[in-house]
Formats: structure tokens, sequence, C-alpha cells
């Protein structure tokens, strides 16, 4: 296994990072999702799991916890390589694996990781009867994806082209269903980013994340509906620049 392809690096041309993003992409998704988060200052890497991608050849994950220690083992190395200071980003789905390498984190590196960043997922445990019967049908599959947002209905059209979109999201909503229990709780601080329009995670649910830590909470407003942060993403690098506070942050 290269590491060059379990991790996707974005840098912005000419750009000088002076911090860094590990990002944890939501259900589906692969490494090439992190280019959207790139800016001036940052180094964004994001993790690019198995079943997609350059990976695609590659059997997708069956836990949080395998795909936690596949990330852990490539991020190391990068991390005790120097001091950049870094913020750990996950999106949805992503968002059970961040906070999971940030645990391991606090135990195996304690003080590494500067923020904890928690998007569009509301924490465990999450049960969704309509989305587990969906995960055997096709055509239930691919309307709640369509309905998301993002992933363009015609895309989906294509037999082939279907089958590399659903069996990857299919095993990462699969090992979000079978986690079980609450999150652990962290020292870390929290920044929990939530978008008024996402029925799929409501700002209510997600903001019920500041409970897990006892680094203090932040929370950032998002207008939009579930992939808001993408089309956003110079506010949260707004709210990462800034010093660290227990006060909400103004969405736009």
């Amino acid at each position: 296994m290269s590491t060059d392809n379990v991790l996707a690096r974005w840098v912005t041309p000419n750009g000088v990072p002076q911090r860094r993003l590990v990002f944890f992409p939501h259900a589906g998704a692969g490494g090439l999702t992190g280019r959207s988060l790139a800016a001036h200052d940052v180094e964004v890497l994001a993790h690019r799991r198995p079943g997609r991608e350059a990976r695609m050849a590659e059997p997708a994950a069956a836990s949080v916890r395998e795909a936690v220690d596949e990330a852990t083992a490539a991020l190391l190395p990068v991390l005790d390589s120097d001091d950049l200071p870094t913020d750990v980003l996950g999106h949805s789905f992503g968002a059970l694996l961040a906070a999971e390498f940030v645990n391991r984190m606090e135990r195996e590196r304690p003080g590494r990781v500067r923020r904890l960043v928690v998007s569009a997922k509301a924490p465990p445990p999450d049960p969704s009867p309509e989305l587990a019967a969906a995960l055997h049908d096709d055509h239930a599959l691919t309307e709640w994806l369509v309905g998301l947002g993002g992933t363009p209905a015609e895309l989906l059209e294509d037999p082939g082209m279907r089958a590399m979109v659903l069996d990857p999201l299919r095993a990462d909503l699969t090992a979000s269903m079978n986690y079980h229990g609450e999150p652990t709780r962290l020292s870390t601080p929290l920044l929990v980013v939530a978008a008024d329009g996402d029925t799929t995670a409501p700002p209510s649910a997600v903001e019920s994340w500041s409970a897990f830590t006892t680094g203090g909470a932040q929370v950032l407003r998002l207008r939009g509906g579930h992939h808001a942060l993408f089309d956003q993403s110079e506010l949260l690098h707004a709210a990462l620049r800034a010093p660290e506070a227990s006060s909400p942050l103004p969405g736009r």
C-alpha cells in the first residue's frame, strides 16, 4: 500500500502552508473532495479510503476502526516530521473517523492536533431505518444520494458508473451504522459546522457534539444543504485562523 494513494495532498499554486488540515471525506467520497478546501495558507491532506479513485481495486474498509487504523499509519509519519499546526476535519460520515482519529492522537501524540472539526453529522448513536433499508436497493440509495445534493442524477444512469459510486458509498454507510455507542469524550477544542438547510443532519443535532469535549466548542452556522461546507470553505478557514473560543461564530 502506497501512502501516496492513501493521502491526497492539496496546496494552492504559490501557496505557503502555515497550517495543515487533515480531512476525512463523507461517505462514498475520495481524496479529490479535499481540493475544494484548499486555501493559500493551508496544506490539505485528505484520507482516500479504499474502493475509490486510485484505490478502486481495493476492498472498502468494513469498519470505522479499520479506516482509522489505516489513516493513522499514513498520517503519523507526516505529523511527526514537523510541527505545522494541524486541525482535523470530518464531514458527514467522515466526522466519525475524524473524532476517532483525534481520540487516537490524544493517546499517542497528546497536543499534536490543535482542533477537531465535525461537519454535517449528528453524533452517534444515529439510527436511520429508512437508510438501512435503502442500502439493499440501488434505486432507493441513488435517490437518497441525489437528494443530498452534489451528485448529478445523470451521472448515475450508467450502470458501470452507478456501481463505482454506490459500492464505496454502501460500504461507508454500513460502517457508520455498525458504529455503536456514543463518541469518546475528548479534550481537544471542537469546531462544529452545521448548515441551516441540512435536513439529514439538522443544526440542533450536529451541535450536540459540543457535549463530547472538555476543550471548549465553537459553532459555525452555514447557509445551504448537507454539503454547504464545500461552497463556503472560506468561512471554515476564517474560523480556523481565529483564536479558540467558546462563543458561536457567525455564518453568512
